[in-house]
């Protein structure tokens, strides 16, 4: 359905709530045991519509994504949309009401475009693609073209830049992670110190360190 990965086929039992068939639980996948075989990896056409059908899922759903920047370290930066993990979820964090976003699935988009990036400089070539231009005009024209498009490498670095500009912004300044964020203030909520949280931010850290340094011997 739309190319994106469907995370039920023949659903006959269990939670019925999950009727978009999307869920931010393929992207984890494949980041962390797709195989370098281009089934279901960062640069496939299906996880390119994936990403973006979960931007367009939720960037509506929660009051925090009407903010589009932030100040931060004293300059005032684009900030990415903030992900939850299926647009249907109920769990808060405490109880059961509406679902929040999620500091990991957030990270987790950053690392995507930082591995995308990676993707194509290892290859030496980009597989040109409805999916790809897809998602590069939807995030140009959510961003008014705020992040520069200086070749497809810088530009995939910028847009890894704004989710992680997000998670930053929800984060407490003594760097304290929380499992979730509020849908309507972005306040902390959920689990404190989720090990997950941090992991899936060193993970895009790590990877956005790599495509720095493969940009910088390029220059």
């Amino acid at each position: 359905r739309g190319g994106h990965v469907m995370t039920t086929i023949e659903w006959s039992g269990g939670l019925g709530s999950k009727h978009s068939q999307l869920d931010a639980q393929v992207l984890l996948a494949s980041l962390h045991s797709a195989m370098d075989d281009g089934v279901y990896t960062v640069e496939s056409r299906e996880m390119l519509a994936t990403a973006l059908r979960l931007l367009r899922a939720f960037e509506p759903l929660y009051s925090v994504n009407q903010v589009l920047s932030a100040e931060i370290n004293q300059a005032v930066v684009p900030v990415g949309v903030a992900l939850g993990r299926y647009p249907e979820d109920v769990y808060n964090g405490v109880g059961t009401s509406r679902g929040n976003p999620w500091s990991l699935v957030t990270s987790a988009l950053a690392e995507f475009h930082y591995r995308l990036a990676l993707e194509y400089a290892k290859r030496g070539e980009v597989r040109a693609s409805e999916e790809l231009r897809d998602l590069i005009q939807w995030t140009r024209r959510r961003y008014h073209e705020k992040v520069e498009f200086k070749g497809l490498l810088r530009y995939l670095l910028g847009v890894g830049d704004l989710y992680m500009a997000r998670v930053y912004l929800h984060t407490a300044r003594d760097h304290t992670m929380y499992e979730q964020w509020d849908r309507l203030n972005g306040y902390g909520r959920g689990a404190v110190h989720l090990t997950w949280s941090y992991a899936a931010h060193t993970a895009a850290s790590r990877a956005r360190s790599r495509l720095v340094e493969l940009i910088a011997r390029e220059a």
